[in-house]
């Protein structure tokens, strides 16, 4: 079979960055209502600690002060995704951050990795690509690299560049 034909359709990395922001502002949307009520049964009078023992309102404290981190962050990569400036590789060309790199494993099976700033570990385009950022091990080992070249993160996770786009 000729590899070509298992390569993926060119995919539209604009839509596939607005898919991202969409399910970081469901994330947000959720992590906001998440942070509200741990914020009222930290403060509602049920809460007031009774004892040295009851700790549910301080619980929740901690949940509250948990979530606005995350708020914090989520809003973070939304921006950052929404100001970032997406160019399409050619396959003679170096791995760096927005490449869509078609990877197959030692034992042939195929993945669709998206080098993105932010969102790792994200699943995108029905379930088709995986976000990763240069900060993972292998968001680092692909950086610089250009199809055909092989990445070993260890003895049991080997990859080869297929396709970059």
């Amino acid at each position: 079979m000729v590899i070509s034909q298992l390569l993926p359709p060119k995919m539209n990395k604009h839509h596939l960055r607005q898919e991202m922001i969409d399910i970081l502002n469901q994330e947000l949307e959720n992590a906001i209502n998440a942070a509200r009520q741990a914020h009222d049964a930290a403060t509602h009078e049920q809460s007031k600690a009774e004892t040295q023992y009851d700790t549910l309102g301080l619980e929740n404290s901690y949940l509250a002060h948990g979530l606005s981190r995350r708020i914090e962050e989520l809003t973070q990569s939304i921006s950052v995704l929404k100001n970032w400036s997406i160019k399409d590789f050619d396959n003679d060309e170096e791995i760096y951050l927005g490449a869509l790199l078609t990877l197959v494993t030692q034992n042939a099976q195929q993945s669709v990795i998206f080098l993105a700033p932010c969102g790792g570990g994200l699943i995108i385009n029905q379930s088709k690509v995986k976000v990763i950022t240069p900060q993972t091990p292998l968001g680092q080992a692909l950086l610089g690299r250009e199809v055909e070249d092989e990445v070993t993160l260890n003895p049991k996770a080997r990859y080869k560049i297929l396709n970059l786009q």
